[in-house]
């Protein structure tokens, strides 16, 4: 691709952004994201879920999400069911949205081979919302602070009796604004 089309593209791209925008603000938004999560003892976890959000006041949103991950080398499947509180720091008139935030889940896991305790575990997470009006794109890195206790585990896990599953996650997807 050369400089021209390049220049061509991105100012294509700002111009529908700057025409469109994320429409955020008070209102509720549903969503879907894919998620990649890399932990310490399962290693890599790939998945995804939805979200709804709701923005009781301009720059603060409340977000439930519900989701599906599966480590294939430790074959344990976890489903997080969480809530998390943003801050929202729209700028260019609303069309492009960073936040930061913090939530907690509750994190039941079903294992082949090994039972694995259902935790509570919680999260600081930074994103950012592009949009174009009522749809908009989002992408967020998260830091999970969980662990589990391992009983009965044969395979990848008979060593352990505490699985950590602290690690970096990355959620992409979409959003859909009312």
């Amino acid at each position: 691709m050369n400089v021209k089309t390049m220049a061509i593209l991105v100012l294509a791209t700002v111009a529908a952004v700057a025409i469109g925008g994320c429409s955020h603000g008070r209102g509720v938004e549903f969503g879907a994201f894919g998620t990649v999560l890399d932990s310490k003892d399962l290693d890599a976890g790939y998945g995804g879920g939805v979200k709804a959000e709701f923005n009781p006041l301009d720059p603060i949103s409340v977000d439930a999400r519900v989701g599906y991950v599966h480590f294939d080398d430790a074959d344990v499947a976890m489903v997080p069911v969480e809530v998390a509180g943003l801050y929202n720091f729209p700028i260019l008139g609303e069309r492009i949205v960073p936040y930061i935030g913090a939530g907690a889940g509750y994190y039941h896991f079903d294992a082949e081979g090994a039972n694995l305790d259902d935790q509570v575990g919680f999260f600081p997470l930074a994103g950012i919302e592009i949009g174009l009006q009522r749809l908009s794109i989002l992408a967020e890195a998260r830091w999970l602070f969980l662990g589990t206790d391992v009983d009965a585990a044969e395979g990848e896990l008979r060593d352990l009796t505490r699985a950590h599953i602290d690690s970096v996650g990355i959620n992409v997807g979409a959003i859909y604004r009312f």
